[in-house]
């Protein structure tokens, strides 16, 4: 029987929000049933066990489960076999493979035919957690006709010990009416966080409205915030709403507040003492319910000392701080994010891309992501658009990040080899990797050899690649 590692593990959410999630658990060794079984009724899940695939089947037909988790080797009915039949049954039913036996055929075919993901053989049980916890999510966002808008859709993804201060934060403080400041670099998730804030808070069906207060010229933030009414200045040729009368008692996130001119900075600050707003050109005063959440890329004490923030305004928003740190300080969340943003990406393009090389596993890890959470995003978006295979190789990466990348790596570990040796490794393991470890096929597609590919072998340690 293969291990089936486990550690201790800290919940990766509230369990409190689970409302007895049911998952049915298919595998033909006792053991592992047994342990995933006490894991998933530790995490506060309803477990329910079935030894092969026509009894995974069978219960299925009985009752509704939220998630089957199902071993490719069965007696009876395999897991492939289990997975088309459940799939007829209960479409709506998430389904998480699992096999000693992973090789990327059995992944590609039991996710085309419908399976969320696959897990190999032996993994951790905090692994097999976090993909259930995804999945369920993903399943009620696409159920819940309440919640269909994408601006709903809010995923903190890491549990790097400043992700996890990052949710503990906002549990403590989601319900409370005191303002909230973000700081940090751009592209670190402030924007995300803002809306984990709202959405998970008791004004989650309210509205969040979200301003740019560095797109715009001072006047049209100005009306934007407070809105206008219809002759007050040349162009208002009707009545609006500000951003602040259309938030009523929900959410207003004002990004990049440290742009805001002075007289604005004034306005806001009259706003946050007295709860209360004019429009321009108007005499009415309009009371201001919203929970204002604010955010700026740049150091707002910096800003005060130098004269070019108000101080007071300063203190008045800086009640509850969050920073949100830069990706190179929490290099451990890059995986998760990698595998969140390949799913989405492949959604958004139709794509199927399954894998990714180890290579680019690399690459990605060694890079030091000034851009953030954003450039990966977007640096994986590009990678997939232009992959031609279900993995991605270094040479579907921007040339940039590849070479910022190797620099970073070889100054730091290169262990006494030159970057062309470097560069002869990477070329052999991808062709290697490309004809399955098939030496004769592989030295032909270099151009050499299969004497001088085995020298190269055993010079470099790839010996048992």
């Amino acid at each position: 029987m293969k291990e089936l590692h486990l550690k201790s593990i800290c919940p990766l959410e509230g369990r409190s929000h689970m409302n007895k999630k049911r998952i049915l658990v298919a595998d033909d060794e006792v053991n592992i049933l047994k342990v995933i079984r006490a894991e998933l009724l530790n995490e506060g899940y309803e477990v329910d066990l079935a030894y092969d695939g026509d009894e995974a089947c069978e219960k299925i037909r009985k009752n509704k489960y939220d998630v089957a988790i199902l071993d490719i080797r069965m007696p009876k009915k395999d897991g492939i076999e289990t997975l088309k039949e459940i799939k007829s049954i209960r479409k709506e039913t998430i389904v998480i493979m699992m096999t000693a036996f992973g090789t990327i055929e059995n992944a590609v075919e039991a996710i085309k035919i419908g399976a969320y993901d696959y897990l190999t053989k032996p993994f951790d049980s905090t692994e097999l957690i976090y993909k259930i916890q995804e999945a369920l999510k993903i399943k009620e966002k696409t159920s819940n006709k309440m919640d269909i808008s994408d601006d709903k859709q809010v995923n903190l993804i890491g549990q790097s010990k400043e992700m996890k201060l990052i949710k503990s934060k906002i549990e403590k403080i989601k319900d409370l009416e005191t303002t909230v400041l973000l700081t940090g670099e751009s592209g670190t998730g402030k924007g995300v966080i803002a809306k984990a804030i709202h959405y998970s808070s008791d004004r989650n069906n309210l509205p969040f409205i979200h301003l740019n207060c560095a797109v715009l010229p001072a006047n049209l933030i100005e009306s934007e915030l407070f809105g206008h009414e219809k002759g007050s200045f040349t162009g208002a040729v009707e009545n609006k709403k500000g951003k602040f009368e259309l938030a009523g008692k929900g959410t207003i996130f004002l990004d990049e507040i440290n742009s805001l001119s002075p007289n604005l900075q004034a306005k806001l600050l009259t706003v946050l003492q007295e709860k209360r707003m004019e429009k321009i050109g108007g005499s009415k005063t309009i009371p201001v319910e919203a929970r204002i959440i604010a955010a700026t890329n740049e150091n707002l004490e910096e800003a005060v000392r130098h004269k070019e923030f108000r101080e007071d305004l300063f203190y008045r928003l800086n009640v509850i701080t969050i920073e949100c740190p830069p990706l190179r300080f929490r290099r451990e969340d890059i995986e998760a994010l990698t595998l969140y943003f390949l799913k989405k990406i492949n959604t958004k393009f139709n794509k199927n891309v399954l894998e990714i090389s180890s290579e680019v596993w690399q690459i990605l890890k060694n890079y030091d992501w000034p851009g953030n959470v954003r450039e990966l995003e977007n640096t994986l978006e590009s990678a997939i658009a232009l992959a031609n295979s279900t993995t991605l190789y270094e040479d579907d990466l921007p040339i940039r990040i590849i070479q910022k990348a190797k620099n970073h790596e070889y100054f730091n570990n290169n262990n006494g080899l030159s970057p062309l040796e470097i560069q002869e490794i990477k070329v052999i393991k991808k062709a290697l990797e490309k004809y399955g470890g098939h030496r004769e096929k592989t030295a032909k597609d270099l151009g050499i050899s299969r004497r001088t590919l085995q020298y190269k072998l055993k010079k470099f340690g790839l010996i048992n690649k």
